[in-house]
């Protein structure tokens, strides 16, 4: 099986790239509206992803957004029609972000309505993408059970401390689900790097918790952190 596919709700597709095609077997997001649908990251590219998107969309239009633009991320965008570009620049026109990387802009996908927020550190053009509706958090590859590869320490705890500030002020997570499964079910353990086989896995969701533990643990120098649900990484 290429992909694996988990319905949370109705309107909510959790769609993972199979291990056997790729180590990095990433997770892509379709998140339906009544109007169009948004699909977060189009996996690695190594195997065909559209059928799978158009047998899901049931007459929708499809808009294709990125976590961040990381080849794992962005490999099957050619197989779409409208892609959101890859530069913060891009990123930022194209969801009305006038501040980047402070503010937040809402993108209706029809009687759903998610908010957009800048989250560079991991990647310039990064984005985590809040649904009010089922209280989910799309972390990408800023907060995952896994690696946390932070490229501009400085970036990553302003992105961090701006997300826990916006969940504090009102807006409840009951889940983040982030990008990749790199850690085992026993804490702090992750597998060599390009594993394909992952026994024992860390369950893909975390709770809001993680995060507020993620933005209390980061110091102001760049610093190895080893913690039961992820493993920070400067790079």
């Amino acid at each position: 099986m290429d992909h694996e596919v988990y319905r949370y709700d109705d309107r909510t597709v959790i769609i993972r790239q199979g291990l056997h095609t790729n180590f990095e077997a990433p997770f892509l997001y379709l998140l339906l509206g009544s109007e169009r649908a948004l699909l977060l990251d189009t996996g690695t590219g190594h195997v065909l992803l559209r059928p799978l998107i158009d047998s899901l969309l049931d007459g929708r239009q499809l808009v294709v957004a990125h976590t961040h633009a990381h080849g794992d991320h962005i490999g099957g965008d050619g197989e779409f029609d409208e892609v959101v570009g890859l530069t913060p620049a891009e990123v930022a026109a194209y969801f009305g972000l006038n501040d980047w990387p402070e503010g937040v802009a809402q993108f209706d996908l029809g009687d759903r309505v998610l908010d957009i927020l800048p989250i560079p550190g991991h990647h310039a053009s990064h984005i985590a993408v809040y649904d009010g509706e089922t209280r989910l958090l799309f972390t990408g590859d800023s907060l995952y059970p896994g690696r946390l590869y932070v490229q501009d320490w400085n970036a990553f705890r302003a992105s961090v401390s701006r997300l826990a500030a916006f969940v504090a002020a009102g807006n409840p997570v009951e889940w983040m689900l982030g990008a990749h499964i790199e850690l085992t079910d026993r804490p702090g353990e992750d597998y060599p790097m390009g594993a394909t086989v992952h026994p024992d896995e860390h369950e893909l969701r975390l709770a809001p918790a993680v995060l507020a533990e993620l933005h209390a643990v980061l110091g102001p120098e760049p610093a190895r952190i080893v913690r039961d649900h992820f493993i920070v990484y400067p790079v």
